[in-house]
């Protein structure tokens, strides 16, 4: 019984010790390079990284990921082609991601002593277009018109 144990222990840290020679084995691959056509976002983003992104710009507009991504024909491997320009959605995305960056980096930072930061969210609540403003108050009769 006591040699059937060590059997067991031996083939299995064998099989670890194959497993980790294996991996070794494989080619580095750097923690950016499976993305291609970043032009905003960091090179080196991880994949977490970029899903949380992602995920975070759907919520803040109320969309999918077809709404920026081109969808790939049926049957292929992956359901979208995420480095396609084909969307204009995706470039205004784009500009949008800068305006928002230069307004927290050369605007708020100056005027906001907490911290706060403008994002998606913040003009678009959920929208894929932001709302309109509301409308302005009904002046009462005999009332002045607001001054500027």
């Amino acid at each position: 019984m006591r040699m059937r144990f060590v059997a067991v222990i031996a083939a299995l840290l064998l099989a670890a010790c194959a497993a980790i020679r294996a991996q070794k084995g494989q080619p580095v691959r750097a923690d950016g390079s499976e993305f291609t056509n970043l032009q905003v976002l960091p090179s080196n983003i991880s994949h977490d990284e970029l899903i949380a992104t992602m995920r975070g710009f759907a919520r803040a507009l109320g969309t999918r990921c077809d709404h920026c991504h081109v969808e790939n024909p049926p049957g292929s491997k992956e359901r979208f082609a995420f480095a396609s320009d084909k969307k204009p959605e995706k470039n205004i995305a784009r500009t949008m991601l800068r305006m928002t960056r230069t307004i927290n980096n050369q605007y708020l930072k100056r005027v906001d002593e907490k911290g706060q930061k403008v994002a998606c969210i913040t003009c678009h609540l959920g929208h894929p277009e932001p709302p309109p403003p509301p409308p302005p108050p009904p002046q009462s009769e005999g009332a002045a018109p607001p001054k500027s």
